[in-house]
């Protein structure tokens, strides 16, 4: 029964879980069991987990709100980065960046509380205009990042590299803000009911402003790692985690109503969904069969976590 309350009480638990599984099966499928392998994909989960941390926020502030513009921002991020932080022009590359990273969040705020347009659909829109720009900005823009960013984010010891270690310091950090802080206790109270919060002396709107920026800044930064690590920008580059950023904050065991979250937890969907694509390359499954496999085995996590 302790163990049963224990997995109720702590929902991220089944995303390790299902992490361990699968490095035993890459271990069988690909005939050997290799550490480098499993630091190389916790390494490519730190993307998944920024970006899972951004839909983890606004999953949290509860009306079924999910932030659908984040690709779009690490994409043009990654661009503005490849222009501007580099050497000579850092101090103004980060104001920019950060300026533009906070502009889209206010007018994702602002959209979702002001103009009354749910948040799935108004980020989903600001989305389209982000890319919009990407692909005006992309036919004049550097799409090399500078040469120190991509040492660093591309470097590693035996597969062991600094996205790991940034990945983690932000975990600590996440954990800290979201469970010991006024703002993580009133982001949880949000969740249950908007109305509610504001009879208990919460600033909804206050609220989600910061919510809405801070989900833009992740990701903002999350594309300057991201272009740093793959050598370059691309017009689609944010593209592939979509679903993956929003896949790996549910499995982990934030409510898709809101008012509960697990940082660890995004952080545990993050590595075994970015386990799950290494075995079904692996195992060379078609394009078909993988997208198949990754439904069924997020379908399974969400139904154990229950």
């Amino acid at each position: 029964m302790n163990i049963k309350n224990f997995a109720v009480k702590n929902s991220w638990i089944w995303s390790f879980i299902g992490s361990a599984i699968l490095c035993v099966l890459i271990g069988v499928v690909g005939g050997q069991f290799s550490m480098r392998t499993i630091f190389l994909n916790v390494t490519l989960a730190t993307f998944t987990f920024f970006l899972g941390i951004c839909e983890m926020l606004v999953i949290t502030s509860g009306d079924g709100a999910i932030d659908m513009c984040i690709p779009y921002i690490a994409t043009l991020s990654a661009y503005i980065s490849a222009n501007w932080l580099v050497k000579g022009k850092w101090v103004l590359g980060i104001f920019i960046l950060l300026a533009v990273c906070v502009v889209i969040g206010l007018v994702n705020w602002l959209i979702n509380v002001y103009l009354h347009v749910h948040a799935m659909i108004g980020t989903l829109a600001v989305g389209y205009i982000i890319y919009s720009i990407v692909l005006v900005y992309s036919k004049s823009a550097t799409v090399k990042p500078s040469k120190t960013l991509m040492h660093f984010a591309q470097k590693n010891w035996g597969g062991f590299s600094p996205m790991t270690i940034i990945s983690i310091a932000f975990l600590i950090f996440m954990v800290i803000v979201m469970y010991h802080t006024k703002f993580g206790k009133r982001l949880h109270a949000m969740g249950q009911r908007h109305h509610i919060a504001e009879l208990a002396g919460v600033k909804v709107s206050k609220m989600m402003m910061i919510v809405f920026i801070c989900s833009s800044v992740i990701a903002g930064f999350t594309g300057v790692l991201l272009g740093a690590y793959v050598n370059g920008s691309f017009q689609t580059l944010g593209n592939s985690y979509q679903m993956p950023a929003i896949a790996a904050a549910l499995i982990g065991g934030t409510l898709v109503s809101g008012g509960k979250s697990s940082v660890l937890g995004v952080y545990g969907g993050a590595i075994l969904l970015t386990l799950l694509t290494s075995l079904i390359n692996i195992a060379g499954l078609a394009a078909g069969w993988q997208n198949l496999v990754e439904g069924i085995v997020i379908i399974l996590i969400l139904v154990a976590a229950r």
